[in-house]
């Protein structure tokens, strides 16, 4: 099953195109649609899918740089319809990119975040894609152990995002066990995790809060994210950012 994308870049994330000072700290985020701020809207009856200037990663940036100032940035490296395993490898969304061992010796992040689930469950469920490309949960633990270790041996700090629950149609992929088993990375590798499936599946009548598709966000469920991933950063890497601002 594809996901046909007609993305409006208009909104693309503004800190690509500022200068970094080598003082800056720079966080990378990785991850498939969600990450890159994809949201579906109804026209004349029909979805399609956008891009909002108000995604989670955007709305990050804010919440950081409102607490710790300019010297912390928070760059969207997020592909539509990615899995974790393209991005190991540099293939299909990521095929523009670098292996992950080369990608990870020449970034200059110092804190890199993992948000990939959604499409690994997807293309497992349908079988739509070369079989070494559909993801069981137990390969994408593998898989996501394998990009922790090569960022962390590059010295990169990592957080995990769990993935948000899907709704509708969609629920029938599975994420479930991808959820389970990121957590269970999370302790085995001792990666700080933002907890985001059943949190947001406890939240009063949250799927009025997905977009019409029920795969991806609203910008209102992007801050809620948002939100929590900033309250991870800030509780782990809380004091090397208030070096930037002594003020914070």
């Amino acid at each position: 099953m594809a996901l046909p994308i007609a993305l409006t870049f208009a909104a693309a994330t503004s800190a690509l195109a500022q200068p970094i000072s080598p003082d800056t700290f720079i966080i990378e985020a990785w991850g498939g649609s969600s990450t890159k701020g994809v949201l579906a809207v109804r026209e004349a009856g029909r979805l399609r899918n956008i891009v909002s200037e108000h995604n989670e990663i955007a709305v990050l940036n804010q919440l950081l740089q409102a607490k710790y100032g300019s010297g912390v940035q928070v760059i969207n490296r997020g592909a539509p319809s990615a899995q974790a395993i393209e991005l190991l490898n540099g293939r299909y969304k990521y095929e523009h990119n670098p292996p992950w061992q080369e990608a990870m010796k020449h970034s200059r992040a110092r804190l890199i975040l993992l948000n990939f689930a959604t499409n690994d469950a997807r293309h497992y469920h349908f079988h739509d894609i070369e079989k070494p490309y559909q993801v069981s949960p137990q390969r994408y633990g593998e898989v996501m152990t394998a990009l922790i270790d090569s960022a962390r041996a590059n010295g990169k700090a990592v957080v995990l995002q769990e993935p948000h629950p899907l709704c509708g149609r969609a629920e029938k992929w599975d994420v479930a066990p991808y959820a389970a088993r990121l957590d269970a990375i999370a302790r085995a590798e001792k990666v700080p995790l933002v907890s985001q499936y059943q949190r947001i599946q406890q939240l009063p009548d949250w799927r009025a809060m997905m977009s019409p598709d029920c795969i991806h966000p609203s910008e209102q469920l992007y801050r809620v994210k948002a939100l929590e991933t900033f309250k991870v950063i800030e509780q782990h890497f809380g004091a090397q950012l208030a070096k930037l601002n002594p003020r914070a």
